[in-house]
């Protein structure tokens, strides 16, 4: 009997043999469906329909707010690793970050800030001055400011105990749940399939396509590159999430800070324009040229390792 059990093979996970393609759209489907229906389904049902309720009911919307991110994405994405017979710290990277790279990819975070104000503000600018399809564009952006309004009333705190809880929902929360499911799982089973560069760049894509804000699509293509980028040279996930958390925060913070009604897009002309521009070309340079370093870096340890 016990020869039979040695030599009976080993149970494989159920999804172990899906072609990786196959799974990233089973992946994604599942996320989209739990996360925007199921959450959306959950947030109705406490809430109601009603956006105006939004004010009294702000502690209950923060709260399913985070509760539909740990469970509706970053439970599926574990559950989908399992299913398809990974090894969790393998797959999700968790290991010590290389420490360089580490502190250099959160300066790197920062230092690009500008320049990701500076093509919003030009990107608008251009949008509105195209002599067709203004009306639909402004009905479109009335929407997804609108929409802006409901997240900024979600993030906006009146003392220093609400910063902290909500830091902890819109910094906290996604930094963990969106970098399992994007840096983690995704963007394993997408170097399974394509080439390093390849992978790093569609990580972003998807990142960027599944927050549903074309106006903000490029800035959020170079953020989800990025992030998957220091994962990658870091070779942790815990780098990319503690630069999500600190791009969270800074937004975060500067509401508490300035105010909602203090951060709106500036009305910029003359010298003040070209000097906005000249700041967001440096912050683009020095930028890249810290990426170029992080690369050095990797390849100087990848080399004295071999």
């Amino acid at each position: 009997m016990d020869s039979i059990n040695n030599n009976r093979e080993p149970k494989k996970a159920p999804l172990s043999k899906m072609h990786p393609a196959v799974f990233i759209v089973i992946l994604l489907i599942t996320t989209f469906v739990t996360y925007q229906v199921f959450g959306g389904l959950l947030t109705i049902s406490i809430l109601g329909v009603d956006l105006k309720t939004l004010p009294e009911n702000l502690l209950k919307t923060r709260i399913i707010l985070s509760f539909a991110q740990f469970m509706f994405i970053l439970f599926p994405a574990i559950l989908l690793s399992l299913l398809q017979g990974n090894k969790f710290t393998e797959t999700f990277r968790i290991r010590k970050p290389n420490f360089a790279i580490f502190f250099l990819a959160i300066f790197g975070l920062v230092v690009v800030q500008p320049f990701l104000q500076v093509f919003l503000y030009l990107q608008n600018k251009l949008i509105f001055s195209l002599p067709f399809g203004i009306e639909f564009l402004k009905q479109v952006k009335d929407l997804f400011d609108a929409l802006e309004q409901t997240t900024m009333s979600l993030v906006t705190a009146n003392s220093i105990p609400e910063f902290i809880f909500v830091v902890f929902i819109i910094a906290v929360t996604p930094a963990i749940c969106e970098e399992f499911l994007f840096r983690g799982l995704l963007f394993k089973n997408l170097e399974r399939v394509s080439l390093r560069r390849n992978a790093i760049f569609l990580t972003g894509l998807i990142f960027a396509i599944f927050h549903f804000h074309p106006f903000n699509l490029i800035p959020l293509i170079v953020l989800g590159f990025y992030l998957t980028f220091v994962v990658y040279y870091s070779e942790s996930i815990w780098t990319a999430v503690v630069c999500h958390f600190t791009n969270n925060f800074i937004s975060a913070y500067s509401v508490f800070k300035f105010g909602k009604d203090n951060i709106a897009e500036p009305e910029i002309s003359g010298m003040q324009l070209v000097q906005f521009g000249i700041l967001g070309l440096v912050s683009l340079v020095l930028f890249i040229f810290i990426m170029i370093y992080m690369v050095k870096i990797y390849n100087k340890k990848t080399r004295k390792a071999y």
